[in-house]
């Protein structure tokens, strides 16, 4: 079921792209992509929630049961932290690009595609955290569903 999310934010933005001009490369910036993990992947080791981010994959997607309360907690909190660590640090890369154009604002055939590569940098986080929604959906139904269990 997950793989419908993911095919979902692909052929979305595939769709919007054919539409508006059939220029689906324009919306490839491999550096804001960089950038944006450079960011968010040693926010999330610092935490010290690295393994719990990957057993979030496991218990939602994957078949592995957790065995206590605190492992579900543990993968919830890390897709939370995951999922806002992307929101901050998309807005961040866009800012810092912002900045860069109004200092190159002399250029005016420039100011276009530098906005849409400011804009690519949000749009990446964003399809990050559209993919991680049902993650942290599925983790807090499994949290409910054990305490129930336990009762």
């Amino acid at each position: 079921m997950y793989f419908l999310s993911l095919l979902g934010v692909i052929f979305t933005t595939w769709l919007i792209s054919f539409f508006a001009d059939g220029r689906w490369d324009r919306m490839v910036d491999f550096m804001s992509l960089v950038v944006l993990l450079l960011l968010v992947i040693p926010i999330l080791i610092s935490s010290g929630l690295h393994k719990d981010f990957s057993n979030a994959f496991r218990f939602s997607i994957g078949k592995k049961k957790p065995d206590k309360l605190l492992e579900l907690k543990r993968a919830r909190e890390a897709v939370n932290l995951v999922i806002l660590t992307i929101i901050a640090a998309s807005v961040f890369i866009a800012m810092v690009q912002m900045i860069q154009i109004l200092y190159t604002l002399d250029n005016l055939s420039s100011l276009g595609p530098n906005i849409a590569v400011m804009l690519v940098s949000i749009m990446y986080g964003m399809c990050f955290v559209l993919l991680l929604l049902p993650i942290q959906s599925k983790l807090n139904v499994k949290i409910q569903e054990f305490i129930s269990g336990q009762e």
